[in-house]
């Protein structure tokens, strides 16, 4: 009980503030004990003007000290928000995560190269990886089970059932199942790599929250501060560029497994290219990795709680999955229940109230003439206000798994990769997210393999699951979940 309560105090969003509050601190008082003698005037015109950048709201903010500009949200404006080539995705998100620190001098406020990164991911995540996921689904499976049996070996004994943190589980239980999609065997085994991987996302997020509270001079400082120096982050780029060069790229995994990952199409795709090289390549692939393992943990973190809270929907679930079984890949993606639970459970919670950002490279007006955008601004839509319109979802707070199943008989199922306005979780457009069916796999797996075997149930039903800061909601590590083996 204490732990779980130090959990809590050490995710308060207040006393991160504090911290890097404190942090600021100490930084001026060694400048002041460092310099005062030497510089004089010159230092106090520096703090002065820290002070005015505090006033003035210069911090590293996704959309600086304005709010953003959000746009009607009718299918035309979206389709011009996503497609507009000074409307920039990449730079909106370097700002807010700040690429420039963490992910090692990336440039992003430029449309130069666009069109050639975007047909390289789109090639990779949209049409090679999904064609490689059925040979790959049964490692995915078997790799899922060996990650299980460790959770399981690591966790809580409570009357014959086993309790484990759901956060943390299903970060690590995803990360592992995108790691082997994305890098092969080799890599995935490789110890030092997989917990690179793992750390990383984190870097990310915590470097997101503090570039907010500090002006952007100390963003370096602080990135150092909270990554080690950005230990993970090289590690990952290091081993991938050393396997993308081409006399090492043939070293990690067998010829028929190495064909079926991310890296070696990544590989085999930008071999003609003049513009990719090793160390762009695997600097993409961290800014991939990030959008690929963030995400789909998250939301298996949102699915089963409402699993544990939905115990009836368990049942229904597990009738469905057993009723095609035994699965293999394109059994698992035949689940119209399946996919409406988890589509649900996100647009019921969704991981962030906005969706679709952009940032305007140049003022922008859109040809309707509802709205313009200076320079330097953000655009977006509203996410919740979309996937909460009772013209779209009859009662829309309603969770309804049903309203996505098919109302007739040769109707098209309604699957959790569909791209549209009304559910703008992936984006829209030709920026839509490229790797939603390597992520929707991760989850459908680890969400049938659980509900095969066990009984899920919260080990506090009063417990608090989750809290939000900025438009982004966030798990709390604390809570726990409890397995209870059914052929027991």
């Amino acid at each position: 009980m204490l732990f779980s309560k130090f959990y809590d105090v050490l995710e308060d969003q207040r006393l991160h503030r504090l911290l890097f509050l404190i942090l600021i601190g100490i930084y001026i008082y060694n400048e002041l004990r460092s310099w005062w003698h030497v510089l004089g005037r010159p230092l106090y015109v520096r703090i002065t003007t820290t002070l005015s950048d505090y006033r003035s709201g210069k911090y590293y903010k996704p959309w600086g000290s304005n709010a953003p500009i959000f746009i009607v949200s009718t299918k035309k404006q979206i389709a011009e928000l996503s497609e507009a080539t000074c409307l920039s995705q990449r730079a909106v998100y370097a700002d807010m995560f700040g690429f420039k620190h963490t992910m090692n001098k990336l440039e992003h406020n430029t449309s130069n190269h666009k069109v050639i990164r975007t047909r390289l991911y789109s090639r990779i995540l949209q049409v090679n990886g999904p064609i490689h996921l059925a040979a790959l689904y049964p490692r995915l499976v078997n790799q899922f089970d060996a990650s299980l049996a460790k959770e399981l070996q690591e966790g809580r004994i409570l009357d014959g059932s086993v309790s484990l943190p759901i956060a943390d589980t299903a970060r690590r239980l995803v990360s592992k199942l995108m790691s082997l999609m994305f890098f092969g065997d080799s890599l995935c085994s490789d110890e030092e790599f997989s917990s690179a991987l793992l750390r990383y996302p984190q870097d990310m997020v915590k470097c997101m929250a503090a570039f907010q509270v500090v002006p952007s001079f100390m963003s370096p400082i602080i990135h150092a501060l909270l990554t080690n120096r950005g230990e993970a982050m090289h590690l990952i780029q290091r081993k991938l560029a050393y396997c993308i060069r081409p006399e090492n790229s043939s070293q990690t995994d067998s010829k028929q497994s190495q064909r079926l990952t991310i890296l070696h199409n990544i590989i085999t795709l930008a071999d003609s290219s003049d513009y990719w090289n090793p160390d762009l390549l695997s600097q993409s692939l961290l800014g991939i990795w990030f959008a690929a393992s963030h995400q789909p943990w998250m939301n298996l973190h949102f699915v089963l709680l409402e699993l544990c809270t939905r115990k009836e929907w368990q049942n229904a679930l597990r009738q469905e999955i057993e009723q095609y079984g035994p699965l293999d890949y394109k059994g698992l993606e035949q689940l119209p229940l399946l996919d409406g639970f988890i589509k649900e459970t996100v647009r019921c919670n969704p991981l962030d109230t906005l969706a679709i950002r952009r940032k305007a490279l140049e003022p922008y007006t859109f040809s309707d003439g509802s709205v313009s955008v200076p320079s330097g601004a953000t655009v977006c839509v509203s996410a919740h206000d979309l996937m909460h319109n009772p013209q779209t979802y009859a009662e829309p707070d309603a969770f309804n798994p049903n309203r996505y199943l098919p109302q007739e008989p040769n109707a098209q199922q309604r699957k959790f990769t569909e791209v549209s306005e009304t559910y703008p979780i992936w984006g829209f457009g030709s920026l839509a997210c490229p790797g939603r069916f390597h992520a929707s796999l991760a989850i459908k797996i680890a969400i049938s393999q659980l509900l095969l075997k066990y009984d899920l149930s919260l080990e506090n039903d009063k417990a608090r699951t989750k809290w939000t800061w900025e438009t982004f909601t966030m798990p709390y590590k604390s809570t726990k979940i409890i397995l209870k083996d059914r052929s027991l």
